[in-house]
């Protein structure tokens, strides 16, 4: 079965997010990367490219929010932590530093809605880390303000890491990570 015009196009949004931005991606270029038809994005996103870029969003995060409840559910947020960044690390190797994060090129859009999307997605992933980090016996207050820093430190590690055209930063926030879990270094 073949996705239709509603799943290419938000699988072509959070493709043409990752490389170019949201302001960077325009309407012309979201049809030809989805091969839709114009009516398409209205059909399925009244709201036009704003409504699509911020549903491409909260699909793009809640992809990431599974990946962290498949992980996080072993039972060493440390070692999960570690294994999402090595993921990112090689990917953003393999795609020779061109792509970013559709969730950190959401939270910079001029859209209001885009940004609000972003943010749901990360309040997402930190309330994943953080009832993982309960599970391993942190109070509960530590553990969401942990799970914050972690998503944070992450986001930021991946924009550097983009920025140098290195994958340092992701391992030295991994290495930080790893040591505030009391994992070790």
């Amino acid at each position: 079965m073949t996705d239709g015009p509603r799943e290419r196009l938000l699988r072509s949004s959070i493709a043409l997010v990752r490389a170019h931005g949201v302001e960077g991606t325009g309407l012309t270029e979201l049809l030809e990367h989805s091969g839709t038809a114009r009516r398409s994005i209205y059909q399925h996103f009244p709201g036009g490219k704003d409504e699509l870029i911020a549903a491409s969003t909260r699909a793009a995060g809640s992809w990431m929010k599974r990946v962290l409840q498949d992980v996080g559910g072993q039972g060493d947020v440390a070692a999960a932590v570690t294994l999402v960044i090595t993921e990112v690390a090689r990917n953003l190797e393999a795609e020779d530093f061109a792509l970013g994060c559709p969730i950190a090129a959401a939270a910079f859009a001029d859209s209001l809605p885009v940004r609000a999307a972003a943010a749901e997605a990360f309040h997402s992933w930190a309330d994943e880390l953080s009832a993982a980090l309960v599970a391993e016996g942190r109070e509960v207050a530590d553990a969401e303000s942990l799970a914050r820093f972690i998503v944070a430190a992450v986001e930021g590690a991946l924009m550097v890491a983009r920025s140098a055209r290195s994958t340092q930063p992701l391992y030295d926030a991994a290495r930080q990570v790893g040591v505030l879990l009391g994992a070790g270094g």
